[in-house]
C-alpha cells in the first residue's frame, strides 16, 4: 500500500503529461508574412488585432532566418522536417526542367521528401493528423485528413483531380462552399477562407496536428509589392481567419497551441534580369526541338530573387570556366543587378542546390525574368519577389505562437527556421528523426 501511495502521484503526473502532449497543435502558414507586418504597428496603418495579440499573449521571433532558396516549397518542407533543402530534397518550387518536359510541374509529391516529417512522427504515436493546402503533400500517407496544394490547368478539371488526391471526408465538407475557388485556385482570398474552414473541420474531428497554408498574402505581394494597400488589406482578412482558427482550436481543447509561421519575407522589385537569355547568347543553350531547348551546357534553376546555374556536365572544366567568366562579366555591370555569385563550397554550407555549380543572388529590387529575346534587363514596376539569399534581413519569415505553457510576451530574437519543426514536435510529445537544431525555449 505504501508503494502504491508513492507511485500514485507519479502515475497521475505521467497521465497528465501524456494528455498535455496530445493536445492539438495547429500550425498555420501565412505565405510571405514578414514579421514586421506585425511587430511594427505602423507598417500598414491598420490594426491586426488577432496577430498582434501574440506579442503579449504568446511568444514570437523578431525574425526567422530561412533556407536556400527562400521560396515556398523548400521552406514549407523545412517547417515540417527541421532540415535544409539539400537534406529533405525539395530544392525549389518547380523541379529542375531545362527542356520543359515536366510542363512547368512543381515539387507537389510527398515521395520527393527524403526526411522525417511532423506528420510521420505524429502518426507513429497514433495521433490524428490533418493538412490543408500545405505544399508537397500529394500522396502523403501519414496525413489522415488531407487537401494537398495542387493545380495543373486551373480549370474545372483541376477540381476533379484535387478531389481524387484529397481525403474524401474533408474535401467533401469544404466543396459546397468553396468548390469554385478550389477548381481554379482563385480568387485566392476566397480560397484561403475555404482552406481555413477545412482546417477547422479537421480540428473538430479530433486532429491533434493540423498544418494549414494560406497563399493569398504572397499572391498580392507578388502583384503589388510588400506593404502595398492590397497586401495590407489581404493581411487584415488573414487576421480574421486566424481568429476563426484560434476560436475553434481553443474551443476543442483549452490546452492547445496555435503557431503562426511563414516561409519567407519579401522585397519590392522594379527590374527583371533575363539570365537564361545571357546563357543563350553565350552559346551555352541551343534553342530548338519540341520543348524549345535542343541542347544545353548550362541552365538556370530559377528561384525568384536568385538562380542556381546547373551544368549538364559538372566535370566539364571548359564549361565551368566559361560560365564563371560570363557570370562575373554580368556582375561587373551594376545595371544587371547581381548582388553576388556563390560557388560549390558556399552553396553546400547553406544547404541548398546540391546539383548546382553556381548560385547568382540578385539585388533586392531585381527578380529573375524568363524572356528569351529582347533586353537582358526589363522593367517590373510595382511587383515583389523573394528567393534571395537568407542572409538578407528582408527575407526573414515569422513565428508567432501562443497557448497552454507558452510564455507571454517573450521575444525569441532572430531564430533559425530549422528550429520550428523540433519545437512543434516537442509540444506534441513526438520525436523527429532527422532534425538537428534544438527546440525553442517557450517556457
Amino acid at each position: 500500500m505504501r508503494r502504491l501511495k508513492l507511485l500514485c502521484p507519479a502515475l497521475i503526473l505521467l497521465a497528465a503529461t501524456s494528455l498535455l502532449a496530445q493536445a492539438p497543435v495547429v500550425m498555420v502558414s501565412i505565405d510571405g508574412l514578414r514579421p514586421d507586418y506585425i511587430t511594427n504597428a505602423k507598417s500598414c496603418g491598420m490594426e491586426f488585432h488577432t496577430l498582434r495579440a501574440f506579442l503579449t499573449e504568446g511568444s514570437y521571433a523578431e525574425g526567422v532566418v530561412g533556407v536556400l532558396p527562400t521560396v515556398t516549397y523548400p521552406s514549407h518542407t523545412t517547417l515540417v522536417t527541421g532540415v535544409e533543402p539539400a537534406r529533405h530534397g525539395i530544392l525549389a518550387n518547380g523541379t529542375f526542367d531545362p527542356e520543359n518536359r515536366n510542363l512547368g510541374g512543381w515539387y507537389w509529391y510527398s515521395d520527393d521528401i527524403k526526411a522525417d516529417t511532423l506528420w510521420d512522427a505524429a502518426a507513429r504515436k497514433g495521433l490524428i493528423t490533418a493538412s490543408v493546402g500545405w505544399p508537397v503533400t500529394v500522396g502523403k500517407r501519414n496525413i489522415r485528413y488531407n487537401i494537398p496544394e495542387y493545380w495543373r490547368a486551373r480549370n474545372d478539371e483541376d477540381f476533379k483531380l484535387l478531389h481524387a488526391l484529397s481525403t474524401p471526408e474533408i474535401f467533401d465538407a469544404m466543396q459546397p462552399a468553396y468548390g469554385a475557388a478550389l477548381a481554379r485556385y482563385s480568387p485566392v482570398l476566397a480560397l484561403d477562407v475555404g482552406l481555413t474552414g477545412a482546417a477547422i473541420w479537421a480540428i473538430q474531428h479530433q486532429a491533434k496536428l493540423v498544418t494549414l497554408h494560406l497563399p493569398a498574402l504572397d499572391h498580392e505581394e507578388h502583384e503589388h509589392g510588400p506593404f502595398s494597400a492590397e497586401a495590407c488589406s489581404t493581411l487584415a482578412e488573414m487576421d480574421r481567419q486566424v481568429a476563426r482558427l484560434e476560436q475553434a482550436t481553443f474551443d476543442a481543447d483549452a490546452n492547445a497551441v496555435v503557431a503562426v509561421v511563414s516561409d519567407h519575407g519579401f522585397s519590392r522589385t522594379s527590374h527583371k534580369l533575363n539570365l537564361g537569355l545571357a546563357l543563350l547568347r553565350a552559346g551555352l543553350i541551343t534553342p530548338g526541338g519540341a520543348t524549345g531547348v535542343a541542347e544545353w551546357k548550362a541552365a538556370v534553376f530559377p528561384a525568384g530573387g536568385l538562380a542556381a546555374i546547373v551544368l549538364h556536365d559538372p566535370g566539364d572544366q571548359v564549361t565551368v570556366d566559361a560560365v564563371r567568366v560570363l557570370l562575373h562579366t554580368l556582375a561587373a555591370d551594376p545595371a544587371n543587378g547581381i548582388a553576388g555569385i556563390l560557388e560549390r563550397p558556399e552553396i553546400e554550407k547553406l544547404g541548398g542546390f546540391p546539383n548546382a555549380s553556381f548560385v547568382v543572388d540578385l539585388n533586392l529590387d531585381y527578380q529573375l525574368g524568363f524572356a528569351w529575346e529582347g533586353e537582358l534587363v526589363t522593367a517590373a514596376p510595382n511587383t515583389g519577389s523573394h528567393g534571395y539569399l537568407p542572409s538578407h534581413p528582408e527575407m526573414r519569415s515569422s513565428l508567432f505562437i501562443r497557448g497552454r505553457g507558452i510564455a507571454h510576451g517573450r521575444n525569441l530574437g532572430v531564430i533559425d527556421i530549422r528550429q520550428i519543426a523540433p519545437t512543434i514536435a516537442q509540444l506534441l510529445g513526438v520525436k523527429l528523426k532527422d532534425a538537428q537544431q534544438p527546440p525553442l525555449n517557450l517556457k
